[in-house]
C-alpha cells in the first residue's frame, strides 16, 4: 500500500478550519453523543477541558478550541510565559485540581518542564492526556478501564488498525520516545501481540534496530546526521513527536515518500479528539459520583467483652481509620476535606455545591422519655444504630451529634461520644477540644461582650466630636465610612457617605449608641464550670475611670434609698454624683426613680441586682452557639450574628451587634467553626460532630449544615441519624419547630429512647442522683413502677404523633432489665401508637445488638411522613400559640403575645420531669412565662 504523506501543518489548518477527517469525525462525533445522553438528564452539565499552556503554540490553541465546541464542551486556557518554571505551573496545576468546575486537565509545555513533579501533580481523576504515575500503572497492570490512557498513543494503535496493519507478531521499534507517553505505547503495543523495542536517536544500534522493524514510531524530531535511507521500504512510519504537536515541524521531517504510511498530523489531530473523548468520560465519571452509591465501607470489626470494660478503654482498644480513608470510602474529594490530626477532619461547604442535585436520604430524630439524671441513652442509641444499619445492614448511614460542652464533661453528666460498644472514637478527642469550634465562640463571644463595655467606656468619657473622630479616623488625610458605618447611617436615616457632610446633631447620633447598662444581655462565657465567675464585678481598675457595673449596681441602689427618704444614702448618693463616673451617677437617680414607683423596695433592689450585674455563662450557652447550630452558610451567618440583639438603648431600641460595628471581626472567628467535623464510630462508620447548644435553654440539636451534607452524602436511600436533648417535650419540640422550620428538611422517622430505669423512676420510684447507688427498686424487677411510669412514655408517643411522625420506640437495655420488663414495656408503647418497640443492646454486643431496630427504622422511613408544624410564625397566627404546643408542654392552654412576627418561640423547661414532679403528669401547669429573651440572630 502506497499513501501520500502530508504535511503536518497543512493538516492541523485544515483541522482548525473544520475540514472533516472520516476518523476525526467518528471520534467526535461519540463524544457528542455521550455528552447528549448525560444532558438529558443533567441539563446543566458541560465538561470543561483545562489547558495549561506555557509558550506561543496558537495553531493547536485553535485545533482544540475548534474540536471541542464541535463536541460541546468548554476549553479553559491558562497561558503562562515560556520562561515558567516548575513551581509556576504546579501552582496552577494545583488550582485547577481543586476547581470542580473542571473536569480534565491537559499540559501544552516544553519538553524541559515535564518533570515527574510536574506530571504527578495532576490529579489522576482530571489527568486526560493519562501521564500521572497512577494512570500509567493502572495501564500496566492490565485496568485500563479505570484510568485515563495516553491519547497520544491510542491514536497512533487506532490509525494503524484503521488502515489495515495486522499488529500480531509485528516487531515495533519506538524512536525517541520517552517517560510516559514510551510506557504507554509499549503497553499498547504488547496488548495487540506485538514485539516492541525502544531506541534514542544516537544508539550505536539504530540501524540494525530500524532494519528488523516492521513499524517505526517517532518519538522525537529526527536529527539530520540520521539518514532516512535506514528506515526499510515498506515500513510503516508514524510522527507524534512533541514538538510536531507543538504545531512545528522538526529538522529532518520526512520529504520523500515511502512504499508504507507515512503519517504527521494524522496523529496530533485524533489525540487531541480522542482527549475530548477522555474529557467526556471523566466528565461521566464525576457525574456518577454524585448519584447515589452504595459506599465501599471498611468496617471496624468489634471484640465485646463480657463484662464490658468501662468507655475509655474500649475507645483505647479501637483503632480507628485514618480520617482521609473514611472520607475517601464516603465520596468526599481530598480537596473538600481539612484534616486535623489522624482521627478528624472538617469538610468544606463546597460540597453542598457540588451535590447540590443529589437526592437527600431519609432523616431520622433520635429523642426520648423525661431522662434521669444519669442520662437513657440517646446518644448511645444513635451510634448504636447506624453501625447496625452501615455495618451490619449495608446501608449508607450518618450519625450527627452535638459537640460535648467541657462543662458537663467535667461534671456529674460526664461525656457524650455514647459508651460501651457504641460511640465515637477517640473518645478524648471526642469530648476535649475537638477541632477548637467551642474556642471560636468563646473569642467571638467574648469580643462582643468587651465592644459593649468599651463603648460604653468611650461614651461615657468622651465628647460627640472624639468619639466621631475615634469611628471615623483619618487615613492618609481622608476619612472614610466603611460598609458597616454606612449600613448604620442608612438604619438611622441618614443618606450621606462623606464624612465630612455630617452635622453635629448627625456626628451625635451616629457615634453615641447610649446603651442602656441596666438592659445589657449578653454575657462573657467560659466553658468551664466555675460557680465563682457566675457572678462578677467588672471594670474595677482604675483604667476604666470608674465604669464598672458594680458601680452602677450601687449608684441604682443608692438612689433608691435616697429616694426613700434614708438620709444616709442620700450623702452617700451626693458623694457618688462628685465620682468621676458621674454620667453613671444621673443614670442611678433616673433609674432609682423609675424603680420607686409602685414598687416594692426590696423588689427593687432584686430587679436591679438581675439587671445590672455582670457574669459568665457557659460556652455552649452563648447566641452563636445557636446562630452556628441554625446558619445554612456563611453569608447567612454573617448576617444572623450582625441581628444579635445585645441591650437597649436609653430610648428602649434595641441594639444589636451591627450596631456595633463588630459582625465582620464575629464571622472571621467563625470561618473555621461552620465547617462540620467528620469523625467514626468503633466500627469505623461516619459520624458529624458539629455545634451543641443546650437543649434546656436553647433548641438542643447539632447543626443544620452537618445534616444538610450529610444527607447527600448517603444518598436517596441512606439514612441520617441526629439527635435532640433532653426529653421529646424538649429537644424533640424543639427540632420540628425551631431547626425543621430553619432547615427546611422533613423528618421521616422520630426514634424515641426509653429505659425501664427512667420508666420505674417516673412510676413513683426513689429519686435518681448521681454519684449515688441506685435503690433496690431499680436493680430489682418491679413490674408495676414499670407500667405505671409508662405514661411518660405514652405522653411523648403522643407529643410526636402531633407532629405526624412515625414512632419507633427503643428501649435501650440494661444488665439488670428483666425479660418481664422489657416486654411490658415494648407492648405499651405499641399500644400507645408506636409504630414498633424494639429492645436494643448495642451497649454490650455494637450494632448487631441494634439490628433489629434498624429493620424497623427502615420499615417506618417507608411510611410517608405527614410532618407538620404546630404553629405558624407569620401573623396573626403567631400572636396565640395554639392548644397543640401546650399539649406538647404539659399545659392544657398557652398563650404568648408578642410584637415580632416571623420568630419561633424556644420554651425552657424542667429537664427531669414532665411536670416538676418525677412521678406525677400533670396537665394543670402555669401557663404564663415570667419573661422572654429575643434573640434575632438564631
Amino acid at each position: 500500500m502506497v499513501v501520500k504523506a502530508v504535511s503536518g501543518i497543512a493538516l492541523l489548518r485544515r483541522a482548525a478550519e473544520g475540514e472533516p477527517d472520516s476518523h476525526l469525525t467518528e471520534v467526535i462525533q461519540n463524544s457528542k453523543e455521550v455528552l447528549s445522553l448525560l444532558q438529558e438528564k443533567n441539563p446543566a452539565f458541560k465538561p470543561v477541558l483545562a489547558i495549561i499552556q506555557a509558550g506561543d503554540d496558537n495553531l493547536m490553541q485553535e485545533v482544540n478550541q475548534n474540536l471541542a465546541e464541535e463536541a460541546g464542551l468548554n476549553i479553559a486556557h491558562i497561558c503562562l510565559p515560556p520562561e515558567s518554571g516548575e513551581d509556576e505551573i504546579i501552582d496552577e496545576i494545583l488550582k485547577i485540581n481543586e476547581d470542580t468546575r473542571v473536569h480534565g486537565l491537559a499540559l501544552q509545555i516544553s519538553e524541559n518542564s515535564f518533570s515527574n513533579k510536574v506530571l504527578n501533580a495532576l490529579k489522576p481523576e482530571k489527568d486526560v492526556d493519562g501521564v500521572t504515575d497512577i494512570n500509567l500503572g493502572k495501564l500496566v497492570r492490565g485496568d485500563a478501564h479505570e484510568c485515563f490512557v495516553s491519547p497520544v498513543a491510542r491514536a497512533v494503535i487506532e490509525l494503524l488498525e484503521k488502515s489495515g496493519v495486522n499488529l500480531d507478531g509485528k516487531k515495533i521499534l519506538i524512536v525517541g520516545a520517552h517517560g510516559s507517553l514510551e510506557a504507554a505505547l509499549q503497553c499498547l503495543f504488547q496488548r495487540k501481540g506485538s514485539m516492541t523495542m525502544s531506541s534514542q536517536w544516537k544508539t550505536p544500534q539504530l540501524q540494525s534496530k530500524l532494519h528488523k522493524a516492521d513499524i517505526v514510531v517517532l518519538g522525537s524530531p529526527k536529527p539530520e546526521e540520521i539518514p532516512l535511507s535506514w528506515i526499510q521500504p515498506g515500513t510503516a512510519v508514524l510522527n507524534c513527536s512533541h514538538d510536531f504537536l507543538s504545531g512545528k515541524l522538526g529538522r529532518g521531517s520526512p520529504s520523500i515518500h515511502f512504499s508504507g504510511l507515512i503519517t504527521e498530523g494524522d496523529v496530533s489531530l485524533l489525540a487531541a479528539a480522542l482527549r475530548i473523548q477522555n474529557l467526556v468520560s471523566s466528565g461521566r465519571r464525576w457525574l456518577r459520583e454524585q448519584q447515589y452509591t452504595r459506599w465501599r465501607l471498611h468496617c471496624l470489626k468489634l471484640q465485646p467483652l463480657s463484662p464490658v470494660p468501662s468507655d475509655i478503654e474500649i475507645s483505647r482498644a479501637q483503632t480507628p481509620k485514618a480520617v482521609d480513608v473514611l472520607a475517601k470510602e464516603i465520596g468526599l474529594l481530598a480537596d473538600e476535606i481539612e484534616i486535623y490530626g489522624k482521627s478528624k477532619a472538617k469538610v468544606r461547604l463546597s460540597l453542598l455545591e457540588r451535590l447540590k442535585d443529589q437526592a437527600d436520604g431519609k432523616y431520622v430524630l433520635v429523642a426520648g422519655i423525661t431522662p434521669t439524671p444519669l442520662g437513657e441513652g440517646k446518644s448511645t442509641v444513635t451510634i448504636g444504630l447506624v453501625q447496625a444499619l452501615t455495618a451490619h445492614l449495608n446501608v449508607n448511614s450518618f450519625a450527627c451529634l452535638r459537640q460535648p460542652s467541657q462543662g458537663p464533661t467535667f461534671g456529674v453528666k460526664g461525656g457524650a461520644a455514647g459508651g460501651g460498644y457504641a460511640q465515637v472514637i477517640p473518645m478524648e478527642e471526642f469530648n476535649l477540644h475537638l477541632t477548637g469550634d467551642i474556642h471560636a465562640i468563646t473569642a467571638a463571644n467574648n469580643l462582643l461582650a468587651a465592644a459593649i463595655d468599651t463603648r460604653i467606656l468611650h461614651e461615657n468619657t468622651q465628647t460627640d466630636k472624639a468619639l466621631y473622630n475615634r469611628l471615623v479616623p483619618l487615613v492618609n488625610g481622608v476619612r472614610e465610612f466603611s460598609k458597616i458605618q454606612l449600613a448604620r447611617l442608612k438604619k438611622l436615616g441618614i443618606n450621606k457617605t462623606d464624612p465630612s457632610t455630617l452635622t453635629e446633631e448627625e456626628m451625635s447620633k451616629f457615634a453615641r449608641l447610649n446603651i442602656d447598662p441596666s438592659t445589657i444581655t449578653w454575657q462573657r462565657v467560659l466553658d468551664t464550670n466555675d460557680r465563682f465567675l457566675r457572678k462578677i464585678t467588672i471594670g474595677q481598675a482604675n483604667t476604666e475611670k470608674g465604669c464598672s457595673r458594680q458601680f452602677l449596681l450601687d449608684c441604682v441602689q443608692l438612689g433608691v434609698r435616697a429616694r426613700s427618704g434614708n438620709r444616709k444614702a442620700q450623702e452617700y448618693f451626693a458623694e457618688s454624683i462628685r465620682s468621676p463616673a458621674f454620667i453613671a451617677g444621673r443614670f442611678a437617680i433616673c433609674c432609682g426613680q423609675a424603680l420607686m414607683e409602685g414598687c416594692k423596695l426590696i423588689l427593687c433592689l432584686l430587679l436591679t441586682w438581675w439587671l445590672i450585674h455582670a457574669q459568665f455563662d457557659i460556652a455552649v450557652a452563648s447566641e452563636i452557639m445557636a446562630v452556628l447550630a441554625l446558619t445554612d452558610g456563611l453569608t447567612d451567618m454573617k448576617e444572623r450574628l450582625g441581628r444579635m440583639v445585645v441591650a437597649s438603648d436609653k430610648n428602649g431600641q434595641p441594639i444589636t451587634a451591627e450596631d456595633l460595628g463588630v459582625t465582620g471581626a464575629l464571622t472571621v472567628l467563625m470561618k473555621d467553626a461552620i465547617k462540620p467535623n467528620l469523625m467514626q464510630t468503633l466500627e469505623g462508620t461516619p459520624v458529624f460532630v458539629h455545634a451543641g447548644p443546650f437543649a434546656n435553654i436553647a433548641h438542643g440539636n447539632s447543626s443544620v449544615l452537618a445534616d444538610k451534607i450529610a444527607l447527600k452524602l448517603v444518598g436517596e436511600e441512606g439514612f441520617v441519624v441526629t439527635e435532640a436533648g433532653f426529653g421529646a417535650d424538649i429537644g424533640m419540640e424543639k427540632f420540628f419547630n425551631i431547626k425543621c422550620r430553619a432547615s427546611g428538611l422533613v423528618p421521616n422517622v422520630v426514634v424515641l429512647v426509653a429505659t425501664v430505669r427512667a420508666l420505674k423512676m417516673h412510676g413513683g420510684g426513689p429519686s435518681v442522683t448521681a454519684g449515688v447507688p441506685l435503690k433496690k427498686e431499680y436493680t430489682e424487677e418491679n413490674i408495676q413502677l414499670v407500667a405505671d411510669g409508662c405514661c411518660n412514655l405514652q405522653k411523648q408517643i403522643q407529643i410526636a404523633q402531633l407532629f405526624g411522625v412515625p414512632v419507633v420506640v427503643a428501649l435501650n437495655v440494661f444488665k439488670t432489665d428483666t425479660r418481664a420488663e422489657i416486654d411490658l414495656v415494648c407492648e405499651l408503647a405499641k399500644r400507645a401508637g408506636a409504630f414498633d418497640a424494639v429492645p436494643c443492646h448495642h451497649w454490650s454486643i455494637g450494632g448487631k445488638g441494634s439490628v433489629d431496630l434498624a429493620w424497623a427504622v427502615r420499615e417506618a422511613a417507608s411510611k410517608r411522613s405527614r410532618f407538620q408544624f404546630l404553629y405558624d410564625v407569620q401573623p396573626p397566627s403567631c400572636a396565640a400559640v395554639p392548644v397543640e404546643v401546650g399539649m406538647a408542654k404539659g399545659v392544657s392552654e398557652a398563650q404568648m403575645e408578642t410584637r415580632f412576627s416571623g420568630d419561633t418561640a424556644c420554651f425552657p423547661g424542667p429537664v427531669f420531669t414532665l411536670s416538676g414532679e418525677h412521678s406525677i403528669l400533670r396537665t394543670d401547669l402555669p401557663d404564663k412565662a415570667w419573661s422572654l429573651y429575643l434573640l434575632c440572630g438564631c
